[in-house]
């Protein structure tokens, strides 16, 4: 075939723009109805009957979108014989003895595929965003998956409206096979869902992945996972083995690397679309219209409200990461797990705190005679367990006090510039697991194996009973076990912009590091105390159990308002359901101040507060009320604040409203004191 030839009695071939599975893809001209079409040639290879019908998938599901703006249109399919006269190497021949080539005629689309356009800005991206979230809108309601949605993908036509150009890897959902040729399904591991490449069965959800780190793409020039962009689907799922594995790693974890920055106001929007549980993404007519949004408004909300980020605890602010991995990518969290502590508390007055449930702080347990490890923890230096010393080792370390609860001190360890390594001591009442035995002890303490969890390396800490470090049948009267509490090491680590190398080994090997340092400060005796000790106005001195009564606590349907669980201090506090499996919880946070750019900003009793939908995951809503500014480490601000979250099966809006309700009256008891 060469320009200038006529190829089924209508179309003057022109030139090539492109190479398919099947051979050359042709610009041509038809001169039947005077217009330029794409000739693309798809080959019936092994058993013809099976082969044909594959073959047919892709023309046929493209004719249930032939009005549709955003798909590109095909006009015709034309049949040439093996032996047809079509020449050269523009696929007329088929391979291994087939019987004849099928060519696609389809509308041409000027320039090809977006992977060869230069980056664009956010607010341009939003809107073709938009246009292909409409599009997948109506693959998915067709009961298509299109699977493979890349830049390669996808065109702009003359007047600049986006089309999806190729469905060679989609997905009949629900109907357990493809609908072309090309074998289970295929995908771009630069693009794909994690669910995708770890060869689960494709779903709506997974487009709205693809669509998400293509839009990336279109803004950085390169997809959210970092490095330049794969094999396309064909190859990667054929020659998968021949791959970079760590793409495909990245790939299975749903590892992403938001430029936020460089997407700007399409940050939020990408970050839901991003989530690696599939069914806490929003649909693809959803993110149509929080991309339609960008688009005319600047953000994914006329009304200034960003899309809830993804799941887990409230969004860090040095955190880049939105789905963490195993092993390599969650963040390293040491806990220390303590029962109340030798009655050294100091700005109570020699008061006992009551919470809302009658619980006591008390003023001396002796713990048979026994002194505590930790002591009072509102007077515990915490970061005294928290030694960057002893992690240099493993990279630059610094310690972090202005993050979470007052129950935790971190390190961040950076081992170079694109890895980060977050090391958290935190206290939490408990004991150790009584079927489990340590793996080794140092000095006084005994360290365990925590129970395993993705992304973490746990151990866990408490005082070795049988060195007589403890009288497990002291006066407290708790019976057996450590008598002043033990301390949980897990790890966890934030990649910020890279991956850790050694992987999960590598994350031991810091748990090991951390929790012998931890061990040694506790050999010494009991915890330092702060110096200087939290302010008098400090939240550190007041309990957030009693900041809700069973009054409060009432607009929640079904709360067991007598039984909380409460934590460290006092310093939170969880509530529970037997309807619609609802909870509540308070707890106090450091952070920066949080502002509309992380919710919907409502006044309560002259706090300004922040209601954060869906900030603690999917059906949740979290209000943070900011209580007392403070200079933080290194002369930067950081906030003491009350979060209070709510969370069940209820909508959205339902949960928001409760969470406000008790927000309102934690606000006016904090007020009060």
């Amino acid at each position: 075939m060469r320009p200038g030839d006529e190829f089924a009695g209508r179309y003057v071939l022109e030139e090539v723009i492109g190479t398919g599975r099947g051979g050359d893809v042709w610009l041509a001209h038809d001169t039947v109805v005077g217009q330029d079409v794409a000739l693309k040639p798809e080959r019936v290879e092994g058993d013809r009957e099976t082969a044909v019908r594959r073959l047919l998938g892709e023309p046929r599901a493209l004719a249930k979108f032939r009005d549709h703006p955003h798909v590109v249109t095909l006009f015709d399919v034309v049949t040439v014989p093996s032996d047809g006269d079509t020449g050269g190497d523009g696929g007329g021949a088929t391979a291994g003895g087939g019987g004849e080539t099928y060519w696609f005629v389809m509308e041409y689309v000027p320039g090809g595929g977006l992977d060869r356009q230069p980056p664009m800005s956010p607010e341009r991206v939003a809107r073709i965003g938009a246009q292909l979230a409409d599009a997948l809108a109506a693959l998915h309601e067709a009961g298509i998956v299109h699977c493979d949605l890349k830049p390669a993908n996808i065109g702009l036509s003359r007047r600049g409206a986006a089309k999806l150009l190729d469905f060679g890897a989609a997905y009949r959902a629900g109907g357990g096979e493809t609908i072309t040729a090309n074998g289970p399904y295929s995908f771009t591991p630069d693009y794909a869902a994690p669910e995708l490449a770890r060869g689960n069965v494709p779903r709506p959800a997974s487009d709205v992945f693809c669509l998400a780190a293509t839009l990336h793409a279109l803004v950085t020039g390169s997809p959210p996972r970092g490095g330049e962009p794969g094999a396309d689907g064909d190859e990667a799922v054929a020659a998968g083995e021949d791959q970079d594995r760590l793409t495909y790693w990245k790939a299975e974890q749903g590892v992403v690397e938001l430029d936020a920055e460089a997407v700007g106001p399409l940050h939020p929007v990408l970050g839901a679309m991003l989530r690696r549980d599939p069914r806490q993404r929003p649909d693809a007519a959803e993110a149509g219209r929080l991309l339609a949004a960008v688009a005319e408004h600047g953000t994914p909300d006329p009304a200034g409200r960003p899309a809830a980020p993804g799941g887990g605890r409230p969004r860090r602010r040095r955190a880049t990461l939105l789905a963490a991995a195993l092993g390599v990518g969650a963040a390293i969290v040491l806990s220390l797990v303590v029962l109340p502590g030798d009655g050294d508390g100091r700005g109570d007055g020699g008061n006992s705190t009551r919470g809302s449930a009658g619980r006591q702080l008390p003023k001396d347990p002796s713990h048979g005679g026994t002194r505590a490890l930790i002591g009072d923890p509102r007077t515990a230096d915490v970061c005294a367990l928290a030694d960057p010393d002893a992690l240099d080792r493993f990279g630059e370390s610094e310690v972090d006090v202005d993050y979470g609860n007052f129950d935790r001190c971190d390190v961040l360890v950076h081992p170079d510039d694109r890895s980060r390594i977050d090391v958290s001591v935190q206290l939490r009442p408990g004991s150790p697991p009584e079927a489990s035995d340590p793996v080794r002890t140092i000095g006084g303490i005994a360290v365990r194996e925590a129970p395993p969890k993705k992304g973490e390396c746990g151990l866990l800490l408490s005082r070795d009973d049988a060195a007589g470090g403890s009288d497990s049948t002291g006066s407290t009267g708790r019976g057996s076990g450590s008598a002043d509490g033990d301390m949980f090491v897990g790890v966890r680590v934030d990649v910020g912009h890279g991956t850790v190398a050694g992987g999960a080994a590598a994350l031991c090997a810091v748990a090991d590091t951390a929790a012998r340092s931890a061990a040694e400060v506790l050999n010494r005796g009991p915890l330092p105390r702060r110096s200087p000790p939290y302010p008098a106005a400090s939240l550190a001195w007041t309990s957030a159990c009693a900041l809700l009564d069973a009054e409060a606590l009432s607009v929640v349907p079904g709360i067991k308002a007598d039984v909380p669980e409460a934590g460290v201090a006092d310093w939170d506090c969880e509530w529970f359901s037997d309807v619609d499996d609802l909870e509540a919880e308070i707890a106090f946070f450091r952070d920066e101040r949080k502002s509309a750019r992380d919710g919907r900003t409502v006044r309560l009793s002259g706090y300004d507060a922040v209601v954060e939908p869906e900030g603690n995951g999917d059906g949740t809503c979290t209000v943070f009320i900011p209580y007392r500014e403070y200079g933080g480490r290194d002369a930067e601000t950081a906030v003491e604040m009350l979060r209070l979250h709510v969370g069940g099966r209820r909508s959205s809006g339902e949960l928001c409203h409760l969470a406000t309700e008790l927000a309102a009256s934690a606000a006016a008891e904090l007020r009060a004191r």
